[in-house]
């Protein structure tokens, strides 16, 4: 089974679940910017607690999936993740946190067609904040190309948008030398 399928399969299965949710990381970055290997899947969830066990109970069949550690992650705005048994691909569901930027992009969320069917992204200038905060605090490089490679790419961005957040953020200096702009 190809990465993509995977994906699909697992959107379909949170669709049933009417689980809102949007897809982050990786697989977001390699759609709106410059190809890249991924070796996981990023999904920001909105899970209440009467849906883990029918989570459990939907990916548990082709999945490692633990309820105690969803409950954790639910119980402390983390994440948790599942591993498909027969590929090894981690699926990392990252709990929508109660704070003003989470908030704002999941607000801002964009659907799209992916593999010939709907699926539901981050923006692409979310995206972009969100890997200068992951450089902010772990000072790994590929998070600056993922930024850089979504601003070549992408002709039509909210450039307003990605100015202020990062301010916001206090990740203006990072998106400024990005964008060949002085802070």
């Amino acid at each position: 089974m190809i990465q993509e399928d995977l994906l699909v399969k697992v959107i379909d299965r949170i669709n049933s679940l009417k689980i809102p949710y949007m897809i982050t990381g990786g697989i977001a970055v390699i759609f709106f910017g410059k190809p890249r290997l991924t070796h996981d899947f990023d999904i920001v969830v909105e899970i209440k607690s009467d849906q883990i066990q029918p989570l459990v109970e939907t990916f548990g069949k082709d999945f490692y999936i633990s309820a105690e550690s969803i409950r954790d992650a639910l119980d402390h705005h983390s994440m948790f993740n599942m591993i498909h048994f027969d590929s090894g691909i981690k699926v990392d569901f990252w709990m929508l946190r109660d704070v003003e930027f989470d908030k704002k992009r999941f607000e801002r969320r964009q659907r799209h067609t992916y593999t010939g069917r709907e699926i539901v992204f981050s923006s692409p200038e979310d995206i972009i904040l969100k890997k200068l905060l992951w450089f902010k605090e772990s000072e790994i490089e590929k998070h600056l190309e993922d930024a850089l490679g979504i601003l070549e790419i992408q002709q039509n961005l909210d450039i307003d948008y990605l100015k202020e957040w990062a301010k916001k953020l206090t990740v203006q200096t990072l998106l400024g030398k990005l964008l060949g702009m002085k802070p």
